[in-house]
């Protein structure tokens, strides 16, 4: 109490407070100046939802460009997929063959323009196989045989089983009553992924092309007949002309021997035009084979026997056997023996051999003789029908050997130099056929 009744306190007191307001107020303002640069300088931080925000937003511009980008390899695809249909489109519409295509249910789905002039339908969208093509009267395949297979049976096979049908010929009448010769090509379509969608068909009109082919066999068969007719025309006339001369001299002979030697050589001319007329007539008017096994080694032994010829089969081992006609195959086997015995010199015999080929796919038999050859001019002529170089032949001998090998689905080859001739005939492997052996022989 004493303090407070000091008269020096109170103003020092005073004093005190007013310094410290002073000192607050200064305090004051120097704080305020501070928060008001902070408000004023740059934010350092983003609260959370303007960030995602603006992340939100980079992310959608994002995917609107990559929408461009899309878009424009939309467009070029669509431009190139244009461009191939084009041309595709004028590739189909310029091609002289028919395209037409079927689903897998045999529905055609597409033809170009060639296709319905072909086939003459204006409109033959959506036609089932049996009925564009009910105009087939038949069906050939490219060897000429029948084919197992109806067009609309084709189509539904390719399209299932993925099976091609390549060169069909078919005898075919348009719906306005045209006849006409189709060629026939069929193929499965399928996807990249293999899934079937269903059969291309490339059709084409051989109508014009198979009347010249008729045409030119035509021509060929009147040239082969004239010149057969002339070969035989020739030969009757040389026998008719010394049956004749000889039988005059009977007539003004009496001398015995002199007839009985005019009578042997009248026979030998009437034996010579029956063997012409029967080769002719084999030639002319090829028989139904039968096909059985044959034991070729056995076959050769009896032809040559037959046709007195002297033969070397030590190179055919038994039991090698073909599938054949035994009349037949003896018939050109015992022509093929007369020429290379006839042939051989010093009365050499005529070596024969039997063998498989390295593939297994054919069976070879060669007859081989050591004359002197055939001249290289006249190689190409020895198969034509009377052509032959001696002076007692038919020209039939050959020519019937050509055609009954060919008949067994075999072929024939020459070769001839001056040390002899080799006739070589090939059989299809599956012509071959096992054949007993003959008794006392051992395997």
């Amino acid at each position: 109490m004493k303090l407070l009744t000091n008269p020096l306190v109170m103003p020092i007191v005073f004093f005190a407070a007013a310094f410290l307001f002073i000192i607050g107020l200064l305090v004051m303002r120097r704080l305020r100046k501070q928060l008001t640069a902070a408000d004023q300088s740059p934010r350092t931080s983003v609260d959370a939802p303007d960030f995602q925000l603006t992340a939100y937003h980079g992310v959608i511009q994002r995917l609107k460009e990559r929408e461009l980008e899309v878009q424009k390899l939309r467009r070029e695809a669509a431009d190139k997929a244009a461009a191939s249909q084009n041309l595709s489109d004028a590739v189909l519409s310029n091609l002289t063959s028919g395209v037409v295509l079927f689903n897998n249910a045999g529905i055609l789905r597409q033809a170009n323009q060639a296709a319905k002039g072909i086939l003459g339908y204006a409109s033959p969208f959506g036609l089932h196989a049996r009925d564009l093509f009910r105009g087939v009267t038949a069906v050939r395949k490219e060897t000429g045989d029948p084919s197992d297979d109806t067009l609309p049976q084709a189509v539904e096979t390719a399209a299932r089983n993925g099976a091609s049908y390549r060169r069909l010929e078919a005898d075919y009448q348009t719906p306005a009553g045209q006849n006409r010769v189709l060629g026939i090509t069929l193929s499965p379509v399928r996807a990249a992924a293999g899934e079937p969608l269903g059969t291309a068909c490339l059709v084409t009109d051989l109508t014009e092309v198979t009347g010249m082919a008729r045409q030119m066999r035509t021509r060929e068969q009147l040239a082969s007949l004239g010149e057969m007719s002339a070969g035989i025309a020739h030969e009757f006339k040389n026998s008719l002309a010394t049956i004749s001369g000889y039988a005059q001299m009977l007539r003004a002979d009496n001398d015995p021997p002199t007839v009985r030697d005019f009578a042997a050589r009248i026979v030998d001319e009437t034996a010579s035009l029956t063997r012409i007329v029967t080769d002719f007539l084999a030639f002319a008017r090829p028989q139904e084979l039968v096909s059985q096994p044959i034991d070729l080694h056995q076959t050769l032994e009896d032809c040559a026997r037959e046709c007195g010829v002297d033969l070397d089969t030590s190179a055919v081992p038994y039991g090698f056997s073909i599938s054949g006609d035994p009349t037949a195959l003896r018939q050109a086997l015992s022509n093929l023996l007369r020429n290379s015995a006839e042939a051989c010199r010093d009365q050499a015999p005529v070596k024969v051999v039997a063998s498989l080929d390295s593939e297994g796919s054919a069976t070879r038999l060669t007859l081989r003789d050591n004359g002197r050859g055939i001249p290289p001019d006249l190689m190409s002529r020895i198969f034509v029908p009377f052509f032959t170089t001696k002076s007692a032949g038919t020209g039939l001998g050959l020519a019937l050997v050509h055609r009954i090998v060919t008949q067994h689905g075999g072929s024939i080859a020459v070769a001839s130099d001056a040390a002899g001739t080799a006739f070589t005939l090939s059989f299809p492997a599956e012509k071959l056929a096992p054949a007993p052996l003959p008794a006392g022989i051992k395997s």
